[in-house]
């Protein structure tokens, strides 16, 4: 199958692997029950009908969800803010750095959760047309760029912004489809270093990909921002997360089987042996009677024993403590003989504190940038455009959540 503007390129696709279990398992419990034998496999024998039943049981512990939004509350306990002497016209962007209501402080929390969630995103500084602007919206505003919508992107190691020559970037568009109703298109937005195109597919979306507008900007290069949480390499990442989206599907395997197995259990079975029955079947019931023949006769309820029940109920504890280690330690631990010491919390605490002090460098230094390229569009030397600066705790503050 031949490429087209809207493939992504290699790289790419190696990262969405890793991103379709994060994605899928902070849909929660929906998302999760939809995809199936995907993540929870169909064992040998078992019935379709007897697996829906199984499925549509499944809750989903979503281990992973609490851990990003665990880890978000750390450096967002204080607005984020640009410290320096900023012009006005540049300091009163951060009131509304999107153009669609989000100030600084929330558009940066999104930032930081994208870059945990896929292990890097993308800030791409943008600004209106002329002529597409009223007055409240004519200047340079930031839009939040996910991994998964930069689909292709070419250019060299060093620098950053300056040395890409091309990204892909994939778009939604709502346009109103009778009195009504609304449409969503899918368009492909390609950036060069002081052009735009944009491409969208004829044929009421079914046709192939044609470059349908282009132009200019003011800027001589392509003013796009990649904040790492896990570098790999140039425009690439991993999940910092990964192992712990793992454990969480092991988690909602095991939980999948434990609640089956409660079914059963709570079910018991009606075991007989000997009996003599009526020509119209076995009837129980008050004022009802059941014979049989001989000494063997028997009639009881054969119920579990309840000791896999145990077992799974431990392995669901033990996989919550696992994901709570990799989650930075931050989810209360149980009590008891395993539990660690605070010295030990505390020093786990402040080893792991070392990473997410590295994500907050990231997203300030890249939140920074981004508004010395509206400095830029400005005219306002990147010199006098301030920096971004986000709150940070103490290791020891950590260590007392």
């Amino acid at each position: 199958m031949s490429s087209d503007v809207a493939t992504p390129n290699a790289a790419y696709q190696d990262m969405a692997t890793d991103w379709e279990l994060i994605h899928d398992l902070l849909g929660g419990t929906r998302i999760m029950r939809q995809r199936g034998e995907k993540w929870l496999p169909r064992e040998p024998g078992e019935s379709r009908e007897a697996y829906a039943i199984r499925l549509n049981r499944s809750v989903l512990f979503n281990g992973l969800q609490r851990t990003i939004q665990t880890l978000l509350g750390k450096p967002f306990h204080r607005p984020a803010s640009l410290t320096g002497t900023p012009p006005d016209a540049l300091a009163a962007l951060a009131d509304n750095v999107d153009l669609g209501g989000r100030n600084l402080t929330v558009f940066a929390r999104d930032v930081m959760q994208a870059a945990l969630t896929d292990g890097l995103t993308h800030i791409l500084v943008d600004h209106p047309r002329a002529g597409e602007a009223g007055k409240d919206t004519a200047r340079p505003y930031l839009v939040h760029i996910h991994a998964a919508d930069l689909i292709g992107w070419r250019g060299q190691e060093s620098g950053i912004g300056s040395a890409l020559t091309r990204v892909r970037i994939r778009e939604s568009v709502n346009r109103a489809s009778g009195t009504w109703e609304d449409k969503t298109e899918r368009q492909i937005r390609v950036l060069y270093p002081g052009r735009f195109e944009i491409w969208r597919r004829g044929g009421d979306g079914l046709g192939p990909w044609r470059r349908d507008d282009a132009g200019e900007t003011s800027l001589d290069c392509i003013p796009l921002v990649t904040i790492y949480a896990n570098r790999a390499g140039f425009m690439t990442a991993h999940p910092p997360l990964m192992d712990l989206a793992w454990l969480n599907l092991a988690h909602w395997q095991s939980a999948s089987d434990q609640r089956h197995i409660l079914h059963v259990a709570r079910v018991p079975i009606l075991f007989g042996r000997n009996l003599t029955l009526p020509e119209d079947g076995l009837a129980l019931g008050p004022n009802r009677i059941v014979t049989g023949e001989g000494e063997s006769a028997d009639l009881r309820f054969v119920e579990h024993s309840g000791a896999a029940i145990a077992a799974g109920r431990q392995d669901l504890i033990d996989l919550e403590d696992r994901m709570a280690v990799m989650g930075l330690d931050l989810m209360t631990r149980r009590g008891g003989a395993g539990s660690t010491t605070a010295t030990a919390r505390a020093i786990d605490a402040a080893e792991n504190n070392t990473s997410l002090l590295g994500l907050i460098h990231a997203v300030e230094d890249g939140l920074s940038t981004a508004f010395g390229f509206m400095a830029d569009w400005l005219g306002v030397p990147r010199s006098e455009a301030g920096r971004v600066a986000l709150h940070r705790q103490d290791p020891q503050d950590f260590s007392a959540t």
